[in-house]
């Protein structure tokens, strides 16, 4: 299958983040450029989804004034997601994006 550019913005928390498939010239902020089949699209936006699903659920718990190991779970498993995620972008993203998440740290 083809493969076509998309613009996607990562934003943890609540929204996760924003796949598009043009730049809005009246908002040009996104993060990175990547080149995607639509099963790979698809793959992303699960993975964002559940991050905000553990978003909530962390949010939840954060809640219970002490530590606890179910918390230390939580924390983990959305830390997972979010570097799950970044691996993605990293791969399916354009030597320009490549470039700016290994400069900016975020890929090692």
């Amino acid at each position: 299958m083809e493969k076509k550019t998309y613009y996607v913005t990562v934003d943890i928390g609540p929204n996760a983040g924003e796949i598009r498939e043009e730049i809005n010239l009246n908002d040009a902020v996104y993060d990175f450029e990547i080149r995607a089949t639509p099963e790979e699209i698809s793959r992303l936006e699960k993975l964002f989804e559940e991050t905000q699903e553990n978003d909530f659920h962390t949010f939840i718990t954060a809640h219970i004034p002490y530590e606890t190991r179910e918390r230390l779970q939580d924390s983990r498993r959305e830390d997972e997601k979010i570097d799950q995620i970044y691996q993605m972008i990293y791969q399916l993203g354009t030597e320009e994006t490549k470039r700016k998440m290994k400069q900016s740290g975020i890929i090692h």
